[in-house]
């Protein structure tokens, strides 16, 4: 199966009709001249600078540590078997709310 896919796209692309190549080049593309090359350290020196984002991400893992290390503490009404029914009543009540 894989291999008749790429035999029509092979014979697809030794299409007849197709323009020649230098046609889909215009004259003022051949006219202008080859782009300068320029040397890549000064623009690989610029990626080792340190970004103004450095700064601000070490303020956020800094918080980040301190609310790693932060519990909320367990609620203070003792008996879960008490707040599970007054969350049911009050489920039960929204519920019933005409919307």
């Amino acid at each position: 199966m894989i291999r008749a896919l790429l035999l029509l796209g092979g014979l697809a692309a030794c299409n007849p009709n197709l323009p020649p190549a230098d046609a889909a080049v215009s004259a003022k593309a051949r006219a202008q001249g080859f782009p300068v090359l320029v040397p890549l350290d000064p623009i690989l020196a610029e990626g080792n600078r340190p970004s103004r984002a450095a700064a601000a991400q070490l303020e956020l893992q800094g918080r980040a540590g301190r609310l790693t290390g932060a519990r909320i503490p367990a609620p203070g009404t003792g008996d879960l078997e008490a707040r599970g029914r007054r969350l049911r009543e009050r489920a039960a009540a929204l519920r019933a709310v005409e919307i």
